[in-house]
């Protein structure tokens, strides 16, 4: 279920920036976008081995030259993170025969991250509004308040929320409390 809320984490800004920097670069900028296939495969090879389906998602952090290492070599990093036993020299031939044509299918990932990056901020925006209604539903006074620059992290919104209290006037002091950037206030009606 985590993998659902993942992809806001990633800022559209810094991936285009990326992709502008890749394209620039021609020939050489081309390894940093291939890193994403090279991740993509080896989910492929986890899936397909009976000895690594108890892994969901390998848990192996960023490989250091990922890019410029040989496929095997990186599988071997990543399995070494992710606490598993290691390929014997023949499965990595297999493997390295195997998913060789599917390495070459790069620019297509790179596609797919980059619609779903697009997509990415109307996911989190409906996350957030779900949770606003929620709130509201229930009649609480919730309001969206962004937190800091978009650019440094595309999850700069928090749901902000008061509990109404019987007798007490919250309502206007909750509004008057906001920044004026509040993007949403749902006042839940009063109960």
């Amino acid at each position: 279920r985590s993998h659902f809320r993942e992809p806001p984490c990633h800022s559209t800004v810094a991936y285009s920036q990326r992709l502008r920097q890749a394209g620039s670069l021609g020939e050489e900028g081309q390894g940093p976008l291939q890193v994403h296939c090279r991740r993509a495969v080896l989910e492929v090879l986890l899936r397909r081995r009976p000895e690594y389906s108890w892994l969901k998602r390998a848990k192996c952090g960023a490989v250091k030259n990922a890019a410029s290492l040989p496929f095997c070599e990186y599988v071997r990093q990543c399995l070494r993170q992710a606490g598993v036993a290691p390929l014997s020299e023949a499965e990595e031939a297999e493997v390295g025969s195997e998913l060789a044509p599917l390495l070459g299918q790069w620019r297509r990932v790179v596609v797919f991250f980059a619609l779903r990056a697009l997509l990415a901020p109307l996911w989190e925006a409906l996350l957030l509004l779900d949770r606003l209604l929620f709130l509201g539903e229930r009649g609480h006074l919730a309001a969206l308040v962004p937190l800091f620059d978009p650019a440094l992290s595309p999850r700069n919104y928090a749901v902000v929320g008061v509990r109404r209290l019987p007798g007490a006037d919250t309502d206007a002091a909750f509004v008057a409390a906001l920044p004026p950037e509040a993007v949403a206030i749902c006042d839940g009606g009063a109960h």
